[in-house]
């Protein structure tokens, strides 16, 4: 087993494609109308209002899909998942993020359980927490 993508559910999808697209640097791969968007390290953006809106029709989706649907939005859960992005000049990346205004960043942070760590986060716009490590000198 391998992992295939790693998805991260949007509330809007435009501003979501818009803050990766930059941090990233890279353009999407393809996108699947304003449903799914998919870049080329794995991160795709998947915005479950085209599901909902269309949720009723019987040719697209299962029964199955429908209750799990309306299960996941009855019951949102917290953000549990942290990506971790790595970079050559940690320094350079977050003025970049800084500068980008894209979300909130936080101080740098050093940790020195096992060996020297450093990184910092920065928020998407659906609150998901990115951590970004890399070189620091």
């Amino acid at each position: 087993m391998k992992l295939s993508t790693v998805y991260i559910i949007t509330d809007d999808i435009e501003k979501s494609v818009d803050f990766y697209r930059k941090l990233l640097q890279e353009e999407p791969l393809y996108a699947n109308g304003n449903r799914w968007v998919q870049f080329s390290n794995y991160i795709a953006l998947y915005n479950y209002h085209y599901d909902e809106n269309i949720l009723n029709n019987s040719e697209i989706f299962n029964q199955a899909y429908i209750d799990n649907f309306d299960q996941a939005k009855a019951n949102p859960r917290n953000n549990i998942v942290v990506l971790n992005f790595e970079v050559d000049d940690l320094k350079k990346e977050y003025q970049r993020l800084k500068n980008l205004n894209i979300g909130k960043v936080s101080e740098l942070m050093f940790v020195n359980v096992y060996m020297p760590y450093w990184y910092f986060d920065i928020t998407d716009p659906d609150g998901n927490i990115l951590e970004i490590t890399g070189r620091y000198e």
